[in-house]
């Protein structure tokens, strides 16, 4: 098929080793690419946020199950994200390679998306425990079934090192206002009243509209995909059955200590972030005593700081590198996360109404911020590391690499959801502490533990995470001497002697 004459803006650039743009891309392709993102933030985010709410404190389920349930996409993303992520490195299709999957996905991303926050009423633990697991992995494996190919159709636009932290940047930016419509939906709309967040009746409606807005996204980013599909690198076909060919190839990512070294960084990151953000609701209520209003109010601030880390990502990774811009980031999100808990379990901090707010704004503010350029930096990272594979191993691997980013991202925020839920029956958290519409006193010890779980102790993970980052080796003189191997390689292979 011939390829898409080249748009005037791009005239300036120079291909690289795989017919891919060097130099900067034109905003409006970043800003169609990014739209896609809108699927996985606003679904993840719904997840995050009120999942593990609803499935407890609205619908009794108890705390162990429901995080079980919930946590149950761990086993199922272990097989399908490799599985998506290898088929899609070597589809063949008029649509391109990643376009497909996209496109089949969101069917059903909708539907167990709506019926998740549709629980049937007047079940026993058992049934409402076996309808949610059901739910909980389909829905996995839907989004994983657009995610993985949207993911690595990034890589594809650009072989730039900076220019692929503004690609990620520009693709977190316009996909975090997934996250802004559930908070202002959710708590501005759906859940105001005296019940707030306890209305079982809202949360379909609030899901139903979300998914009209996460839709126009995807098929905005499935345009873009039409659009650069004869830009994609070009994979030999691999002999084998399938299964043996993808055990080879798993084999081949962990025989990369980069890999390794990322994939366990992020791995421990998103399990923290996953308790942190199953706890948030649990903490803000019954620990910090928040009202409807001011959870609504800072989750307002907290997305404004989500929204404010992608335009600083860009400028700041054209001066630092990667790696560093990364552990910095990681290193503010953990303190951000942790300090305000640890100081009132400590009895050093004394405010009160206004002024704890004001303080926990300024907190949940920078860790926000922080929080972005993590998530940027990783996604940046991560076809950098492909390069490397590549020169070192000869085998493109993009679909694979993101699906290990998949991997750790899902399903380790669900463990993350899985040990959440696991405190909450140790702490002897109430399961119907909301059934009845209304948040009802819990024990001072349940909340200071609750609190001490959602920060200072999951912060340990990612300071794991950070020591293991310090093992990372790839910055811009070597990306740049990757890049002109593979360059020359590839030039050599199309006009040998």
């Amino acid at each position: 098929m011939p390829r898409p004459a080249p748009l005037a803006s791009d005239r300036d650039h120079h291909a690289g080793p795989h017919g891919r743009l060097q130099g900067r891309l034109p905003a409006t392709r970043k800003a169609a690419y990014g739209a896609g993102q809108l699927v996985e933030l606003t679904v993840e985010s719904t997840l995050n946020i009120f999942i593990l709410f609803y499935a407890t404190a609205v619908c009794g389920l108890s705390g162990a199950l429901a995080g079980l349930a919930i946590g149950a996409g761990v086993v199922i993303d272990a097989i399908v994200n490799p599985l998506i992520g290898s088929l899609s490195d070597s589809w063949r299709s008029r649509f391109g390679r990643r376009v497909p999957f996209m496109a089949v996905s969101l069917v059903p991303i909708i539907l167990t998306y709506n019926l998740i926050f549709a629980l049937p009423s007047g079940l026993s633990q058992a049934a409402l425990f076996g309808w949610l697991t059901l739910l909980s992995v389909s829905l996995r494996i839907a989004l994983s079934l657009f995610t993985v190919p949207y993911q690595a159709l990034g890589a594809e636009l650009t072989d730039d090192y900076v220019e692929r932290s503004s690609v990620a940047a520009w693709r977190w930016g316009i996909g975090i206002f997934g996250t802004v419509a559930v908070i202002m939906l959710g708590y501005g709309v759906f859940f105001t009243g005296p019940s707030g967040i306890s209305q079982r009746s809202a949360y379909l409606p609030l899901a139903m509209t979300l998914s009209v807005i996460f839709l126009i996204g995807a098929l905005v980013a499935i345009r873009e995909g039409l659009g650069v599909r004869g830009d994609e690198a070009v994979t030999a076909t691999s002999q084998g059955s399938f299964h043996r060919r993808l055990m080879g190839e798993l084999a081949e990512l962990f025989r990369s200590a980069t890999f390794r070294i990322l994939f366990a960084a992020s791995l421990l990151f998103n399990i923290q972030a996953g308790v942190y953000q199953a706890l948030g609701l649990h903490v803000i209520t019954y620990f910090w005593g928040l009202t409807p209003g001011q959870i609504q109010a800072l989750g307002l601030v907290s997305v404004v700081g989500l929204v404010l880390g992608a335009p600083l990502a860009g400028p700041i990774a054209r001066r630092v590198e990667k790696r560093s811009l990364l552990i910095f980031s990681m290193v503010g999100m953990m303190v951000c996360h942790s300090l305000p808990a640890s100081l009132k379990l400590l009895g050093l901090l004394p405010l009160t109404e206004s002024s704890l707010v004001a303080f926990l704004a300024v907190v949940a503010f920078t860790g926000s911020v922080m929080f972005a350029l993590v998530i940027i930096s990783f996604v940046s990272i991560i076809p950098d590391a492909a390069d490397q594979h590549e020169l070192e191993h000869g085998t493109q691997r993009q679909g694979l690499y993101f699906a290990a980013w998949s991997f750790a991202t899902k399903t380790a925020t669900g463990a993350g959801v899985l040990i959440a839920g696991v405190v909450l029956q140790v702490v002897d958290f109430p399961s119907n502490a909301a059934e009845s519409g209304a948040v009802v006193p819990i024990p001072p010890s349940t909340a200071g533990w609750l609190a001490f779980v959602h920060g200072p102790g999951a912060m340990l993970l990612s300071l794991t995470g950070v020591l293991l980052l310090l093992l990372y080796r790839i910055d811009r003189t070597a990306h740049a001497g990757i890049i002109a191997a593979l360059t020359e390689r590839r030039e050599g292979a199309a006009n040998p002697e």
